[in-house]
């Protein structure tokens, strides 16, 4: 991380947002996701420094943001596949692996791009005014819960980004699904919002990914998508991942559907869109208060929870 602060500005402004970010600028802004930290995708030494800030590995990718599907279509390949999803579930939670079309974009050195339209009202007027591509991963330090919270973003980045923007704050809480829609036929890499169920309404085919395939957590291969080689989501505190919440310590912190015990910290949730949206700031307050074990409860069946699962497992692996 660079040992220089910054000066930054806090704006509800997307026009001024942008004219920073143009000239070179770092700018943390809201999605419907998670906050995202992002600098234009052709200004290669701005993307550098986006993993100065977070300490981030130098072959995890970015996710670039466009505004809609012909700007989409202007960075990437995109198949017939990739088409159908993105008219359907963009824009919105939802990321496609396509072949790199133009070769200035940054993308760690992958022929490969990842892209996505995000929904929020805020970062659709933000990438409108940018008028480019803008590589965004989750605002957060590299490996640590993202941040869906504007207090957070301003704890955590003032004096290190050049930009702060101000808008409606994430409703979703967690990350993308990511599809590879270059594998024949695609491949669910990341569970998230939309789900397996949603996406195989359109597409049949589609291929869940396992950590035993090719694409795996291997220390060797560069990852073609965030989420996959390195450990992310997680806080300092021990997370434990439980099927009920009845004999939770007294000193530990919770956060699930049932429980009647009093602990030192707890989040009660009402369906597994509540539990997304509550779990990184649940994680994020455990360290905050230094508590020093966090018990979630096993998610409900149906939506979100596989993408539940996939955050807390990878949250509670040390």
């Amino acid at each position: 991380m660079p040992e220089n602060k910054v000066n930054t500005l806090i704006t509800d402004s997307p026009l001024e947002a942008a004219k920073i970010l143009l000239r070179g600028g770092l700018v943390v802004f809201p999605t419907e996701t998670v906050y995202g930290i992002g600098a234009s995708a052709f200004d290669h030494k701005a993307c550098r420094r986006i993993y100065e800030v977070k300490k981030r590995p130098a072959d995890n990718p970015l996710i670039l943001h466009v505004e809609n599907l012909a700007s989409l279509k202007v960075c990437a390949e995109v198949n017939p596949a990739g088409e159908i999803v993105f008219r359907k579930f963009s824009p919105g939670a939802v990321t496609g692996i396509f072949p790199k079309k133009d070769p200035n974009l940054f993308t760690a050195e992958l022929q490969t791009v990842a892209v996505r339209i995000p929904s929020n009202p805020t970062a659709h007027s933000f990438l409108e005014f940018c008028n480019v591509p803008v590589a965004a991963p989750s605002a957060n330090l590299s490996g640590k819960p993202s941040l869906t919270k504007m207090e957070y973003i301003l704890e955590e980045f003032s004096g290190k980004v050049d930009c702060i923007l101000k808008g409606e704050e994430p409703r979703i809480g967690i990350e993308s699904t990511v599809i590879d829609f270059t594998s024949e036929p695609p491949i669910l890499l990341r569970p998230g919002f939309v789900d397996v169920q949603d996406l195989r309404e359109i597409l049949p085919d589609l291929r869940v990914w396992t950590s035993n395939e090719k694409k795996s957590d291997t220390s060797e291969e560069a990852p073609i998508s965030p989420g996959l080689k390195y450990r992310h989501y997680a806080p300092i505190c021990k997370v434990i991942l439980k099927e009920n919440l009845e004999d939770v310590p007294k000193t530990a912190a919770q956060i699930g559907f049932r429980f009647n015990n009093d602990v030192a910290y707890q989040i009660r949730v009402s369906s597994n869109e509540e539990y997304m949206r509550s779990l990184y700031s649940f994680f994020v307050e455990c360290d905050r208060r230094e508590i020093k074990e966090a018990f979630c409860e096993i998610p409900k069946e149906g939506r979100g929870k596989e993408a539940l699962l996939n955050r807390i497992t990878k949250a509670a692996s040390k």
